[in-house]
């Protein structure tokens, strides 16, 4: 009972700040495309990589009602609906729901550093993944390679919804909220409601406890930030004065926007066993924790030769020229270590 009560206090706290969705306006889901395998049909494997581990999704989700999003197409039109599944996945993991998203490519190298922009980019609280199975994705599943998004509603280890996604977009997330519910019910209002729906099993609740508090963690982060900004801005505001002609007013703009980027620095390493951890190590979705495992690992190929450890150097510093993207703060500081002790 008093685990159920931290998960319920953690659940009231973040209903704080998760947003409401508006729901106005109908979803633009094409119903002339088929894609996807009939309802009714059992689940089977879809071999995945993700997290520098290979998986079945198929065995992932189990019996558990859940989600399953192919990628077709990456574009501005079908980002809104990747991070309105992610959400939704969140909002019903009361209700033990899940949801994973693959990606669909031909080449496996060219798919992987994909995924891991768009994870670092999206910030999706369950990444992205990479199917192994090519562009087609698994022969039995039959995806439609003209739709932009293949949808799959999973319940008892069977397909239960089947939607192609065309000329899809956020107009799209109410309708993916309504067919969730469908399947697992609204989300309980009131604590006695929340109390009820809290999973039974302790290891499911404790996940779910942990779940909702690394949630509200993260949201409380980005309000931090998004109040500091202000702050900023506030100040810069109030201690405007005028001023003379900028130095670079005289300069064509374009040039002006290039000087303000920041400048590259370094070079991926050739070595294919550094580029590997290299991509692993730059993920924003890294905890402190594995971030130190792949450092250390990086740290051992580069002891091997001055040239492993040349390499090492250029890579690092091609990492923090761009901190807004590549790696967390504790990494860019385990760089910032290596290119003190290793950098001419």
């Amino acid at each position: 009972m008093k685990t159920q009560t931290l998960a319920l206090g953690l659940l009231v706290s973040l209903s704080q700040w998760v947003p409401v969705i508006a729901q106005e306006e109908a979803p633009a889901a094409s119903e002339a495309i088929i894609s996807g395998p009939k309802i009714g049909t059992a689940l089977t494997p879809i071999r995945c990589f993700g997290s520098d581990e290979e998986f079945d999704v198929a065995e992932k989700l189990g019996t558990a009602p859940g989600a399953i999003l192919f990628i077709h197409e990456l574009t501005r039109n079908t980002a809104p609906v990747i991070n309105g599944l992610d959400q939704l996945a969140t909002d019903h993991s009361i209700h033990g729901f899940r949801s994973y998203t693959i990606m669909l490519s031909a080449d496996r190298t060219a798919g992987e550093d994909q995924a891991q922009r768009v994870n670092g980019s999206l910030k999706l609280r369950t990444p992205i993944v990479l199917c192994l199975d090519g562009a087609e994705g698994p022969g039995n599943y039959a995806l439609n390679r003209n739709a932009a998004l293949t949808l799959l509603f999973l319940k008892d280890g069977k397909v239960v919804r089947c939607e192609a996604l065309t000329d899809t977009g956020p107009n799209d997330v109410p309708k993916i909220r309504q067919w969730t519910e469908e399947i697992v019910g609204p989300l309980p209002k009131g604590r006695e409601a929340l109390l009820a729906a809290l999973p039974t099993d302790a290891d499911a609740l404790r996940e779910f406890a942990v779940d909702r508090a690394v949630e509200v963690q993260r949201l409380q982060g980005k309000l931090k930030r998004l109040q500091e900004n202000n702050r900023k801005r506030g100040g810069r505001t109030m201690n405007k004065r005028p001023q003379g002609p900028k130095p670079n007013a005289d300069r064509p703009a374009e040039k002006t926007e290039d000087a303000a980027k920041p400048k590259r620095q370094g070079k991926p390493p050739e070595d294919s066993e550094l580029n590997a951890l290299l991509r692993s190590f730059i993920r924003q979705t890294n905890d402190e924790t594995k971030a130190n495992e792949v450092y250390a690992k990086i740290t051992k190929r580069a002891a091997e030769s001055d040239a492993l450890k040349g390499e090492a150097v250029q890579m690092f510093k091609l990492m923090l020229s761009f901190r807004d993207r590549y790696g967390i703060e504790h990494a860019q500081k385990l760089a910032e270590g290596f290119l003190k002790e290793h950098a001419k």
